[in-house]
């Protein structure tokens, strides 16, 4: 697995970037040409990333950026499963703490459904923690392409997948398992 990785040489001995590489050793990573984690630039967003799916007989591409202007704490967005319009017509409570993004329509068997999306925000203590979430959220998108974690494939599910390993760094490393 290690050869897949090109990491960029100031992040290569950061601890949450070996934690997260720990733990996703367990899986199976031959249909990735490369996993990328570099420190960019932007002023813009803290860290961005991005799973590619095979194409023209290429493999997999997982590529990971943190911003070097982060200070921290951040607050990230992160997306939880949505609010849906009750068979009334009205909409359930929004949780305490959440934001309510945007609402959707579409038909299911005939019947229209709708939705809200749902947010709530987490913390990111230091560039450790955003290398564990954003490293761990694009995994997963090609974990659950090859079938080697269950569930649904999307964002919010990468969240969730991303988070849990989040709070078992915590644990392990910082004794916080928030």
């Amino acid at each position: 697995m290690g050869k897949l990785w090109r990491v960029d040489k100031t992040l290569e001995n950061t601890e949450g970037l070996r934690w997260v590489r720990k733990q996703l050793e367990c899986y199976e990573w031959s249909k990735v040409d490369w996993i990328t984690v570099q420190r960019g630039h932007s002023e813009v967003s803290a860290f961005r990333g991005v799973c590619k799916l095979p194409w023209k007989g290429r493999g997999y591409r997982i590529n990971c950026n943190v911003s070097k202007h982060t200070p921290y704490p951040i607050s990230q967005s992160l997306r939880v499963p949505p609010l849906y319009r009750n068979q009334d017509g009205t909409w359930p409570e929004v949780p305490e703490g959440h934001k309510v993004g945007g609402w959707y329509e579409s038909k299911r068997n005939g019947k229209s459904v709708q939705w809200k999306r749902l947010y709530r925000p987490l913390e990111l203590k230091s560039e450790d923690e955003v290398l564990v979430f954003l490293v761990a959220h694009e995994a997963f998108h090609y974990l659950r392409k090859t079938r080697q974690v269950p569930g649904r494939h999307g964002e919010i599910e990468a969240d969730a997948f991303a988070l849990k390993m989040l709070g078992q760094y915590r644990y392990e490393v910082g004794g916080d398992d928030r």
